[in-house]
């Protein structure tokens, strides 16, 4: 959960440093001041950008498939130099990456399919947060790349290509990548909010398997408390309330961003600080910062990959109802799935804090939409259910509450 900025005349870098307190690195070359702040979580404490000659790299995230030897991040300029813009395509991960090539007069601004990592672009600007240098939303699943001279778009392309065959008749594939995405992504010591639901108890369920040390923060709420204990039961686990001392520091810290949720056919006016789940995140991430833990495990994605709000319908593109000339939907990379990720990173990385999204892996994601029609529609979250059962650990079945946090006490 680190910070990138980059800028020409002028850049607010003093909400963006919160996402990367370990070290702030300023560059300037050829007139681009270029900033990173690091959260330091993978391999030694490196700090960005990355220079080779006239090349500059910066980016936020993670990067799961290609060797290291101090951090992830130094593999994107070798990539570049071997695959040219095309490089974002070879990585698997959650990423926002920019770079600058002098030499070659162009910049390249490129996210993972579902922009787990937020980019502004503001011309050749660019930031993780709008306050940043302004501008506009990258799009997810997008290599864009510009002539420096002028910013003039010269090439668009796509980080990766979905495939709707939808030939597989077994779960198995499905949870063999979902036990793959969760070996990627846990690191000893990190910690996720567990509820009464499928999506995070999988999650945990999953870790305690892999014997991964954890630890589960819960808001009871309005959750099953049948089913929330029997698992707290099995987890190291804090139950907290939500810290509504932490909005005034919110309200300062955050952007306060539109959301592009749709309700009934028309989009709603909630923003960021609109939310009330967030000042739950919030609370879960502060606590968790005070304990020295930097890296949460989100169950971002379940919903709006597995069952697209089914069980909210007026939020819902597909109903539940995956059908046989399938393509993709609202939800899957925006609507929800683009304002919920900005919840989960505005709040988390308010505390330093790196969160990672199992259920947006690729190959997870891939493997669901290979399923059969019959078997995504078999059930609620079908493969989900069928992780839970095989595992024998606690649900509900078919049944989803919601975080539902007040917006006061």
């Amino acid at each position: 959960m680190c910070s990138i900025l980059g800028y020409l005349e002028k850049g607010d870098n003093s909400k963006l440093r919160l996402r990367g307190q370990d070290l702030t690195n300023t560059i300037v070359k050829n007139g681009f001041t270029f900033v990173h702040n690091l959260l330091s979580v993978t391999g030694e404490f490196t700090p960005q950008p990355f220079v080779k000659g006239e090349i500059i790299a910066l980016y936020n995230g993670e990067i799961y498939n290609q060797p290291f030897e101090k951090s992830d991040g130094e593999c994107l300029i070798p990539l570049y130099e071997k695959y040219g813009t095309d490089f974002p395509k070879y990585l698997d991960g959650e990423f926002a990456i920019v770079l600058f090539d002098f030499k070659k007069g162009i910049a390249l601004y490129a996210t993972d399919p579902f922009k787990t990592k937020p980019l502004f672009i503001n011309g050749l600007e660019f930031a993780t947060y709008r306050s940043g240098v302004g501008g506009e939303k990258a799009n997810p699943n997008e290599i864009v790349v510009k002539k420096i001279s002028t910013g003039e778009i010269v090439e668009v392309k796509t980080v990766y290509e979905w495939d709707f065959k939808q030939s597989k008749t077994t779960y198995n594939d499905w949870i063999i990548a979902f036990r793959s995405s969760i070996a990627k992504r846990a690191k000893q010591g990190c910690f996720l909010g567990l509820s009464s639901g499928y999506d995070s108890g999988a999650i945990a369920c999953e870790m305690a398997k892999q014997g991964i040390k954890f630890k589960a923060y819960t808001f009871p709420g309005s959750e099953n408390k049948e089913i929330l204990y029997k698992r707290l039961e099995r987890h190291e686990n804090e139950v907290f309330n939500i810290n509504y001392a932490l909005l005034p520091f919110l309200q300062e810290n955050l952007d306060n961003e539109k959301y592009t949720i749709y309700y009934k056919g028309e989009e709603t006016e909630m923003r960021l600080l609109t939310d009330g789940g967030g000042y739950g995140v919030a609370t879960l991430c502060d606590l968790a910062h005070k304990e020295g833990r930097k890296v949460c495990l989100s169950s971002q994605g379940a919903d709006e990959i597995m069952s697209d709000y089914s069980l909210f319908p007026d939020q819902s593109e597909l109903k539940g109802v995956y059908p046989s000339d399938l393509k993709l939907w609202r939800n899957f990379n925006y609507g929800c799935q683009e304002s919920y990720l900005m919840k989960e990173e505005y709040y988390g990385g308010s505390f330093n804090i790196e969160t990672r999204y199992p259920f947006l892996d690729k190959k997870v994601v891939q493997e669901f939409l290979w399923l059969t029609p019959e078997l995504k529609n078999a059930f609620y979250k079908a493969p989900l259910r069928e992780y839970l059962t095989r595992e024998n650990y606690p649900f509900d079945e078919g049944v989803k509450i919601g975080f539902s946090v007040p917006l006061t006490k």
